[in-house]
């Protein structure tokens, strides 16, 4: 963040140096695992790690789960406000799940949702609903003119780098919500989808704008700053503990962004107060 603070970005990974086997066990984390938009993103900008530095963007960074200790709502048994619906791992809003946490909450939501199925009998359906539905999901995909998925993925990425990258300025996210807005009029009436490996890319490019505007309207919601790169506001630089220690709810009703702040339930298995604030606790100040 002090990088990006005193105007000596943007920030780059270095891999060149490396031998190309090396690179490519890299690769295989950073885009089979981790993010694999993100090597799919880079190769369309025609960049390789083998050649130079790569600049990386917050919209890079998985803003919308995982990291960002955000994702779906779930309770003890990863339930969704849905019944019958249940997010695990970097979906779901456990921060710091990694692989301990994400093959325990997967165990759990499992476990809960094959129960939940053997105790329901399916409603019976009329087929020609499916089939409308589909149409109006694939209508875009079947124009044949229009803007490339590629190139919305690259404009909202750019534009999401741009207005929602920390520290974080209310004026600027006021105006990436905008942008966001025009882009999803792009995406809406513009797009047009080739073949199979177009259509994953522009169900990626819906999914990224949905997360650009959640993470504008929460970022804008929670005016608290806190540790990290992610959490900073620049109109409130102080930290302020007692008002952060709550999750923020995120809905769209009507077609409108709506948020509510929600007390964190007690602990399932009772945690210290010095093990809660031991992450804080590790950072390196800053001295005069």
């Amino acid at each position: 963040m002090r990088t990006l603070q005193s105007g000596k970005g943007p920030v780059f990974l270095k891999l060149n140096h490396l031998h190309s086997d090396t690179v490519s066990k890299i690769e295989a984390v950073l885009h089979n695992v981790e993010r694999p938009s993100r090597g799919r993103f880079h190769e369309n900008r025609g960049t390789n790690y083998r050649e130079r530095m790569i600049e990386m963007h917050i919209s890079e960074i998985g803003f919308c789960s995982g990291h960002s200790a955000s994702g779906v709502y779930v309770d003890e048994f990863a339930r969704t406000t849905v019944p019958g619906l249940y997010a695990a791992g970097d979906m779901a809003s456990v921060p710091h799940n990694y692989m301990l946490g994400a093959f325990t909450n997967g165990a759990v939501a499992g476990e809960h949702a094959a129960e939940f199925a053997e105790s329901i009998d399916l409603p019976e359906y009329d087929p020609g609903d499916v089939v409308r539905e589909q149409a109006r999901v694939l209508a875009p995909t079947r124009r044949e003119d229009g803007i490339p998925p590629n190139q919305l993925e690259y404009k909202t990425r750019r534009f999401v780098n741009d207005y929602l990258q920390p520290p974080k300025v209310t004026a600027k996210m006021k105006i990436g919500q905008a942008r966001f807005g025009e882009i999803r009029d792009d995406v809406e009436n513009a797009m047009v989808v080739r073949d199979a490996h177009e259509l994953m890319r522009s169900l990626e490019v819906a999914s990224i704008l949905d997360c650009a505007e959640m993470a504008a309207f929460a970022s804008l919601f929670r005016t608290e700053s806190r540790w990290g790169l992610y959490h900073h506001r620049v109109e409130y630089p102080e930290k302020n503990d007692d008002e952060w220690f709550c999750h923020s709810i995120l809905r769209k009703q009507n077609g409108q962004m709506t948020a509510e702040k929600r007390p964190v339930a007690p602990y399932v298995v009772p945690i210290e107060e010095s093990e809660r604030s031991a992450y804080d606790r590790q950072r390196i100040r800053q001295h005069a």
